[in-house]
């Protein structure tokens, strides 16, 4: 991307000459527009973005000096260069007191234009950067409080988080997509949300998986929104989305994700796109009685697993048992939402087409016509006896199979995070040491060593293709310790980062 320069100079020649002979590109820049007075530049620049500009500051009317005031005020991201036939100091002195980068005399020579312009690339490239390295710490960390594995002070952290809002879970309903459709589609996306509405926060929640907090004063606002993204953005159609309720703050993520989450899954376990809101479901989702619910996760995991598989039924039953103080309708209200909520995962996961639709929707209607507690646990029970017996009869690891290409996209697009064997098994429903001993036969590698490499290898491409700091780069393959980071690289290729860099550059020329 070239960064884009704005040329003020009330004369012609001056900015013909500078637009025409400075080797802007070549430099990582590109001249956007040329203006001959103050008027003229804020004209351009509401027009068009601009990184740079070059003034003069002695101009008719208003002056390059008010330029920089201005420059200041309203767009403080810009970098102000100026150019002047008058090498008064208390020239230079004010421009740099407003802001001002550099000040440059007329004549001005190509090799001062061309060294500036280097430092400020140079300057660019780190801000952006350390903008990355931002935006990916405040994506973990919001997604580690949305998750419930951490609270968040907004203040603290100075997040701009909406005082009003709404959570969206959206999820990719085709999983047979490769990495490069995943990442073009989210990419996508969240583009056309982002336009809707430019405060929203997206965050990467999973492979297929985005977790949208979209500001709103009300239902109507955030209705009309996703009326607008059904009927006039076609990819919209691709995702199904779960809402929650609107919420109030920060300290509201981790509820908003979880009610958004069970609307998805309500949903998904109807094997259906389109939304979803939560409060259209909220009564399946009662804090009543949340024996079974807190189970998931944990018959997930064996479930996952052949070797334990068998053991989600005395569990279940125990749970089932647990329950039996609430009455025959609270019963099988808590019996449905479980299993709408286990079919819900188990439609996340790319399992070669089995389909769990149908015979949930006929053990869901069995459960109506039961008639006490007792036949309703047997109902649930026959339901998990005939899904172990699915999944026994056919591939006994498929779970575990579909989900190791998951764990690997995931590791692909998040390598720059804390990511460890037992985060990655708790996402993905499985005990650590069982994903340790799949990953290994479905990849020919243990974890680290996949970690390491997926690392490495854009590690390697940064050394080559960018200009970036290695200890900047060590930070966005993430490595919090340098020195660790160099020997792991000198392990994996021989030399260390420094000497890489030394022999790509070689090699180029």
């Amino acid at each position: 991307m070239l960064y884009q320069t704005l040329i003020v100079d009330d004369e012609e020649i001056v900015c013909r000459g500078l637009a025409r002979f400075v080797k802007w590109e070549e430099q990582g820049f590109e001249v956007a527009g040329t203006a001959y007075s103050v008027d003229a530049a804020l004209a351009v620049m509401q027009q068009a973005h601009i990184d740079v500009v070059f003034m003069d500051i002695r101009m008719p009317g208003k002056t390059g000096l008010e330029l920089l005031k201005i420059l200041q005020k309203e767009y403080p991201e810009v970098k102000s260069v100026i150019l002047s036939g008058y090498s008064d100091f208390s020239y230079a002195q004010e421009a740099i007191r407003w802001g001002a980068v550099d000040y440059l005399t007329k004549p001005v020579s190509l090799n001062e234009i061309t060294d500036l312009l280097a430092r400020l690339y140079e300057e660019f490239e780190q801000q952006k950067q350390a903008i990355h390295i931002h935006a990916n710490r405040m994506q973990a960390l919001l997604l580690s409080a949305a998750k419930g594995y951490s609270q968040i002070d907004a203040q603290k952290y100075s997040l701009p988080f909406p005082q009003s809002w709404c959570g969206l879970s959206m999820s990719l309903a085709d999983r047979t997509l490769g990495e490069e459709d995943i990442l073009q589609k989210k990419s996508m996306i969240q583009e056309k949300l982002l336009q809707l509405s430019p405060d929203a926060i997206v965050l990467d929640d999973e492979v297929f998986s985005l977790f949208v907090v979209i500001p709103c004063e009300s239902e109507n606002a955030f209705d009309s929104m996703i009326t607008i993204l059904e009927q006039f953005c076609p990819e919209f159609s691709e995702w199904a989305c779960g809402v929650c309720e609107i919420k109030k703050g920060a300290a509201m993520l981790h509820e908003g994700w979880k009610e958004a989450g069970h609307a998805l899954r309500y949903l998904l376990a109807g094997n259906k796109k389109g939304v979803i809101y939560y409060k259209k479901i909220e009564s399946l989702f009662g804090h009543d009685s949340l024996t079974m619910q807190e189970l998931l996760p944990d018959l997930l995991k064996q479930l996952s697993d052949p070797e334990t598989r068998s053991g989600i039924l005395p569990l279940m039953e125990r749970a089932l048992m647990q329950n039996k103080t609430q009455t025959v309708i609270q019963y099988q209200t808590s019996c449905i939402r479980f299993l709408i909520e286990l079919n819900g995962y188990l439609q996340g996961l790319t399992l070669g087409g089995i389909n769990f639709h149908d015979p949930l929707n006929k053990t869901l209607g069995n459960l109506l016509l039961c008639q006490d507690c007792d036949s309703t646990a047997k109902c649930t029970i026959e339901y998990l006896q005939w899904l172990v017996d699915l999944l026994n009869q056919t591939d006994a690891q498929q779970l575990g199979k579909g989900t190791i290409c998951e764990i690997q996209l995931f590791i692909r697009q998040h390598y720059g995070e804390n990511i460890t064997l037992n985060s990655l098994a708790e996402q993905f429903f499985l005990h650590p040491n069982y994903l340790s001993r799949l990953f290994k036969e479905k990849t020919g590698k243990n974890f680290v060593e996949y970690l390491t490499q997926v690392r490495m290898e854009k590690v390697k491409e940064l050394l080559s293709s960018s200009n970036r700091k290695i200890i900047e780069i060590c930070a966005m393959a993430g490595y919090d310790n340098p020195r660790y980071f160099s020997k792991v690289f000198k392990q994996y290729t021989g030399m260390t980062p420094r000497e890489y860099r030394k022999k790509t550059e070689y090699e180029k020329i």
